[in-house]
């Protein structure tokens, strides 16, 4: 048999019923916020994971690129004393150029130089392309023989002051009546070069 209620059996459980919808709302919200609060615990434990697998990895590069450094330092630093690692040394090329002819022999170079600029003849997927820089310079002397002009070049590589590319050269005979002497300028030679330089400064184009 259902016992009927009154209205002041209803009264009278309206502070329980009142203390039970309160414990209901802070229950879900309790629930809401741990689940919340868990979900972000969680995110923040794998991103300390992350940047702790990062760190290592930063770590461990760090360990390779110096272990590279020390195995290849002596080698970069004499390219850098050669000239071929760095910026332009248009002084030392022409004090090369003048102590090459005064050893050869020779009645003097005359030169023209161009702007320094990228240099287009290696590949794209050659790691050192991006770098590498040539300075053209065109060349003229007198010669007293074909063999002078050799022994020139010849002189110009020993010289400590970086490395060249040679790009041509021609001899011509200028018009005269008179016959070849031996110490005199009896035939012209202009040549084509460049001096090849890797920029360090991670400029393109410089």
């Amino acid at each position: 048999m259902t016992p009927n209620l009154t209205l002041k059996d209803l009264l009278s459980m309206r502070t329980p019923l009142l203390v039970l919808g309160i414990v209901i709302i802070l229950s879900a919200v309790l629930i809401k916020y741990t689940s919340s609060r868990q979900t972000a615990v969680e995110a923040e434990r794998l991103a300390q994971a992350s940047a702790l697998e990062d760190a290592r990895s930063r770590f461990q590069r760090s360990g390779d690129e110096r272990e590279l450094i020390l195995r290849y330092l002596p080698d970069f630093q004499k390219l850098q004393q050669s000239g071929f690692v760095g910026g332009e040394r248009r002084i030392e090329w022409i004090e090369g150029l003048r102590a090459s002819n005064k050893k050869a022999g020779l009645f003097g170079v005359t030169y023209q130089m161009d702007v320094r600029k990228p240099f287009s003849l290696l590949g794209q997927g050659n790691p050192i392309a991006p770098s590498l820089r040539h300075s053209p310079m065109k060349l003229s002397m007198g010669l007293v023989h074909e063999g002078d002009l050799m022994r020139f070049l010849q002189l110009l590589s020993t010289q400590p002051i970086g490395m060249f590319f040679l790009t041509g050269c021609t001899v011509d005979r200028p018009p005269r009546s008179d016959a070849p002497a031996p110490r005199r300028a009896n035939l012209n030679a202009q040549c084509d070069l460049s001096w090849l330089t890797v920029d360090t400064s991670g400029k393109a184009g410089s």
